[in-house]
């Protein structure tokens, strides 16, 4: 009888422990659904190297062939970053941006995403709360009251140019789902496939840039060096000038 009452003990944790597993499954899949399709640090190996857009690394397109025209200029708890954004290569993300800023939607957002040597995140308006951080990177709006397509125009010299350190780019959660997410390059994103609409560089404030990303976090799925800022980092206000 005691041997029976152990077989049976046994197969009712192996069933429980079963049950949590996949119940855990489930959740990370639905959770997953609603994130935010950010870039991802991509791993150099030879499948890596044959997906990436053919931009050939021997062709030097200088920045200054980047039509500039506005400049931004974000006051953020750790200083100023000053941005030249590129009305000509990317319109309508520029006019998003600068139709968001007079609006002030980015006044006391928050940096929702560090990613050490790689990028920082912003522009989700989730983030003024702090009760719904397991929602930071899931919101936002474009003035367009919709999402709205990539320009991802190979001809442009941006596109050419690519992800370098300092690139501003849309964050989305897909193809031509653009809503106010952007991110801000550092060295690594240089390896990144040309999904996201370059619309802008850093034109002062590189070091702000890199003094956020050098900000502990809380780690994510991605790894223990991408996540949440432990501490906020918040955008004061945003102002746009010709």
């Amino acid at each position: 009888m005691k041997k029976l009452n152990f077989t049976y003990r046994c197969q009712l944790l192996i069933f429980i422990l079963t049950f949590i597993i996949i119940s855990s499954c489930g959740q990370n899949s639905q959770e997953q659904q609603k994130q935010v399709i950010t870039p991802q640090k991509q791993v150099t190996d030879a499948k890596k190297e044959e997906k990436k857009i053919p931009v050939d690394p021997n062709i030097m397109i200088p920045l200054e062939r980047i039509t500039i025209t506005h400049r931004a200029y974000l006051m953020t708890s750790k200083g100023k970053i000053v941005l030249g954004l590129y009305g000509k290569d990317a319109p309508k993300a520029v006019e998003n941006f600068i139709g968001l800023a007079k609006k002030g939607y980015y006044n006391g957002i928050k940096f929702h995403r560090i990613a050490k040597n790689f990028l920082i995140q912003a522009g989700d308006r989730l983030t003024r709360n702090s009760r719904r951080m397991e929602d930071w990177g899931t919101g936002g709006e474009s003035i367009f009251k919709k999402e709205f397509e990539d320009e991802l125009d190979t001809e442009t010299p941006s596109y050419k140019i690519g992800y370098i350190k300092g690139t501003l780019a849309m964050a989305n959660r897909g193809p031509n789902t653009n809503k106010s997410q952007f991110f801000i390059c550092l060295e690594e994103a240089e390896k990144l496939e040309h999904n996201w609409t370059i619309f802008g560089r850093i034109l002062e404030g590189m070091d702000i840039v890199e003094l956020i990303s050098s900000a502990r976090v809380i780690p994510s799925n991605r790894g223990p060096d991408d996540g949440i800022p432990r501490k906020p980092i918040i955008i004061h206000w945003v102002k746009v000038r010709r």
